[in-house]
Formats: C-alpha cells, structure tokens, sequence
C-alpha cells in the first residue's frame, strides 16, 4: 500500500514539475495570494503595538500557526477540493476498483504546485513571530509548537473532509467548502476574544477556528484569560483537532459507503 501511494505522490508531483517556467510560476503565484497575510503582518509590526491586549509577538504567533497549517493542509488535503466534480461526472467510480483506500488516491492524486509559495511564506511568518516573542523556548513549548502546527492543519483538514463528504451525495455543497475555507482564512488569524460574544462561540463551537491557532497561541504565550473554553481545554487544543479530523474521515467513509454513481 505505502508502495503505491509512493508512486501516486510521485508521479502527481512529476507531472507538475513537466514544465519548468510554469512550475516556478504558480509556486510564485502561491506567495502572491498570501500578500494579504504578509500585509497584516507588516502592518502589526510597524503600526500597532498589538491587539486585544496581545503583543506583537503574541498576534504574529497566531498567524504563523495558521499560515503553517493552512499551507500543510493545502499540501496534504488539496485533493478534498475535487470531490465534487469526481463525482458529479463520476470519476469517482474508477477509485473504487483500484487497491487504495479512496480517501488517499483523492489526496495524492493531484499536487497543488502554488503550495510551495503558501510554504515559504508560512516559514517567513514563523520567524518573523519567533524574533517577536518574549518567550522562552523551553523544549516543552517547542514540542507543543509543532503540534499545535499539526493541529492546526488537521483542523482545516478535518472540515474540509467533512464538507467534502457531503458533497459525495450534493456536488452542490463545494460551497461551503469554500465559505469554510474564507471564513477560517478571515478569522483565523485574530485573537477571537475582541470579536462579539456569538461570534466568538460560533468560532469556537460552530465553525471551531478557535482551536486552530488562537488557543494553541494562548497557551504558549501565557493569555488564559477570557478564553472561550477551561485552560485544560485550549492546551488540548490539538488534541481536539486530531479528534475532529478522525471523526470526520469516518463520516466520508460512511457517505462514501452509500455513494451512488452519476450514471445511477
């Protein structure tokens, strides 16, 4: 199994790299689409001394989490993105016949080159917020770093698994596929307790942003106050996403068990 899913890594990746110049140029279209990103940050470090009561420092970590899970996910999750048309023209039929979990042969079957940008530019972000901080970066707090990054793709991940689910039976639900990923994108990178009281539950709750980099950030740098969950829940925050992802990939399997194919 992992022999073929090295082969379907490979050969979406080579089949990307084809043509040289248009390589290099969607992985540079990848860092223009985050300028709106950079921008924020340049921003908070020249004009504002932080926000919500949070340093410089403290904000930019936030943004680094989510630009590095949201670039990973892209990464490793991108293919959830083709689902709808799989099976709208009933593409998706072929997947069932071949000796792959489905689910795999949807992510490694297409490579999003501009991805690479999204990278370079999460790595940027992360410095720059480390050179901010005032932290001290004992191995627990690094240990925790990588797996709040990890949760924070995860997170993205596992709604877009259980959107993309939906869209098995509703092609139509790309949507909110869409909507999910703006929505995560625009507030993500927020401490939430400065947005209004329902919003901030429906972002913790609903639509859980919260637990992709702002509590995982709160954790870190020491703001436990006015969260929207116990302390014991937000340094979980993680764990939370790791749970939510697995959750999901189970509801996929079960619409994909009742899968009906475009020609009947």
């Amino acid at each position: 199994m992992s022999v073929l899913t090295f082969r379907l890594v490979t050969m979406s990746v080579r089949a990307s790299a084809a043509n040289r110049v248009d390589f290099l140029s969607r992985i540079a279209v990848g860092a223009v689409t985050q300028v709106a990103v950079v921008v924020f940050a340049t921003v908070l470090i020249t004009r504002f001394p932080g926000m919500g009561g949070w340093a410089q420092g403290d904000v930019l970590l936030i943004v680094a989490i989510r630009m590095s899970g949201h670039a990973l996910a892209v990464a490793f999750f991108v293919g959830l993105r083709l689902v709808p048309r799989l099976a709208r023209t009933g593409t998706i039929d072929a997947l069932l016949l071949r000796p792959l979990p489905v689910y795999r042969q949807v992510l490694f079957s297409f490579f999003h080159v501009p991805v690479i940008g999204d990278l370079i530019v999460a790595a940027v972000l992360t410095a720059t917020a480390l050179a901010h901080l005032t932290v001290d970066w004992t191995p627990w707090r690094v240990g925790y770093l990588i797996c709040a990054i990890v949760g924070a793709m995860l997170l993205e991940a596992a709604v877009q698994t259980f959107l993309s689910g939906c869209t098995l039976r509703s092609p139509g639900a790309k949507l909110w596929q869409d909507w999910a990923e703006e929505l995560m994108a625009t507030f993500g990178s927020y401490p939430l307790h400065i947005l209004p009281d329902a919003a901030r539950a429906a972002f913790t709750f609903l639509l859980p942003v919260a637990f992709a980099a702002y509590l995982p950030a709160a954790v870190l740098t020491g703001h436990m106050t006015a969260l929207p969950v116990p302390g014991w829940v937000a340094a979980a925050a993680p764990a939370v996403s790791l749970l939510l992802f697995l959750a999901a990939l189970r509801w996929w399997n079960r619409k994909l068990a009742r899968y009906e194919s475009a020609g009947g």
